[in-house]
């Protein structure tokens, strides 16, 4: 058996991880998959990779001169790889996407089917979550760019605002008689109220209004579903209560008569979308391509 840079790559996961679990999560591999790798590098050099102190793996002394080469290859790898593609303008490769729920569902496809037609080699992961959690991936270098609905500060990071848009609340077209136009605060206080988790953009900035006036959260019967604004819409559709969502979620449904849309009294609600990738002295090609299509996109 020859030595070879995916078997490299992957033990160098599990010595960074410290897990064989952990790392095939990390590089979407089954255990089983993860083990026979490093089991095949173990056979070749004849001598243990890794060691077990507690509930944790450690390098052995052998482990760690082929850790220290292994991260050479990987990055000289990397760097043929854009030489290549610079030369011959073909982009490869995978490119990793992290984006909160309502730019995934809304926003993410888009950007995805346009530039996939202009680079139909690059293989594209999504991973979907709450801004805390893309932001976690990208410290920990496990996604390429994000996009979320918070604005994010942070030495290691670079934040760009790409859209701001109007905020609706939305209700079913017979929900406790409300016409529309605008509503208060304090008649929203007596119904019911469906937001995404805490720390989800939308969420932050309803709180954020609630408290410039003067009011606290334990005033309104608010219900919390984590991870999906599809089934806070289906919620509201079902005459459930009241929820937020920019034009662009609603549209259809405002068309067919399935919802209708007002505005707060007190405020206009206005939410950010941005992009967040981590400060490099060089950016990898492929996600410098990424952003300037995605800024592009924005741009029309």
């Amino acid at each position: 058996m020859d030595i070879n840079l995916s078997g490299l790559k992957i033990f160098v996961m599990v010595a960074e991880k410290k897990s064989f679990s952990k790392a095939a999560r990390s590089l979407h591999l089954t255990q089983p998959a993860v083990t026979h790798q490093i089991k095949n590098l173990e056979n070749y050099f004849a001598t243990p990779l890794f060691k077990r102190e507690s509930n944790t793996i450690l390098l052995t002394p052998t482990g760690e001169i082929l850790y220290k080469y292994s991260k050479r290859f990987s990055k000289l790898y990397d760097e043929l790889m854009e030489e290549i593609e610079k030369h011959t303008g073909r982009l490869k490769g995978d490119l990793v996407i992290g984006a909160c729920t309502m730019v995934g569902e809304h926003l993410i496809p888009h950007f995805i089917q346009g530039f996939h037609h202009k680079h139909p080699e690059i293989n594209f992961n999504i991973e979907i979550g709450n801004c805390p959690f893309v932001i976690d991936k990208l410290l920990k270098g496990t996604i390429d760019v994000g996009l979320i609905g918070d604005k994010v500060t942070h030495r290691g990071l670079v934040t760009e605002e790409l859209i701001e848009h109007d905020l609706f609340l939305v209700s079913s077209p017979d929900y406790m008689g409300i016409d529309e136009g605008t509503i208060s605060l304090r008649d929203l206080t007596g119904m019911k109220l469906l937001l995404r988790e805490e720390g989800v953009g939308t969420r932050v900035l309803f709180e954020d209004v609630v408290f410039q006036e003067g009011m606290k959260l334990k005033e309104f019967q608010i219900i919390t579903i984590s991870g999906s604004n599809e089934v806070i819409k289906m919620m509201v559709k079902n005459g459930v209560g009241v929820s937020l969502f920019p034009k662009e979620a609603i549209e259809r449904e405002i068309e067919t008569g399935d919802l209708k849309a007002f505005q707060l009294q007190e405020k206009e609600l206005r939410h950010k979308f941005y992009m967040v990738y981590r400060k490099q002295k060089v950016i990898p090609l492929k996600t410098r391509i990424l952003l300037d299509f995605v800024r592009g996109q924005i741009g029309r």
